[in-house]
């Protein structure tokens, strides 16, 4: 079977060790095409319809607002299903702790049963935290693997890592 890396990942201002800069491709996102080419496996980016702010601290801000409202963003688009895929890769960035919100959105769209997920995200400090927990809740039916935690500034890096985590 076909398999599938889904991942949410955000450019424009970002933090990276104590600092803010601007990048064209997000950290996840760069993270998911290694994966992706490891594995042999199709890409899905997940994308809310209203995104976040450029700005890193607005985004913090909204993402976090998020995060106390329990909400579900909207998609630009989901797949039409995962019928096809038996293995998905997971990315996303850690905010507040866990996943965001969009996450959440796009897991509670399907039905996982008889899918395996393998968890990935980037960070800088704060790891995986509870996230494989909280896609088994969301993600009903699935096997989550152990996940993969990649500091974002060193995601450039991280190909061997990632090729290691993937076999």
């Amino acid at each position: 079977m076909a398999k599938l890396v889904a991942f949410y990942s955000r450019a424009d201002e970002n933090y990276f060790g104590g600092e803010y800069r601007y990048v064209e491709v997000g950290n996840t996102e760069k993270a998911a095409k290694m994966v992706a080419e490891a594995a042999g496996a199709e890409l899905f980016k997940i994308e809310q319809k209203r995104p976040y702010a450029k700005e890193y601290k607005t985004c913090v801000a909204q993402a976090r607002a998020d995060f106390m409202d329990n909400a579900r963003p909207e998609l630009k688009e989901l797949p039409e299903s995962l019928d096809d895929y038996e293995e998905i890769y997971l990315g996303y960035p850690n905010y507040c702790g866990t996943m965001p919100m969009a996450v959440y959105t796009f897991l509670e769209a399907f039905d996982w049963t008889d899918k395996t997920i393998h968890p990935f995200c980037t960070h800088e400090g704060s790891g995986l935290c509870s996230t494989e927990e909280e896609i088994a809740k969301a993600g009903k039916g699935a096997k989550v693997e152990r996940g993969l935690a990649i500091c974002g500034s060193r995601v450039d890096e991280a190909q061997n890592e990632v090729e290691e985590w993937v076999r």
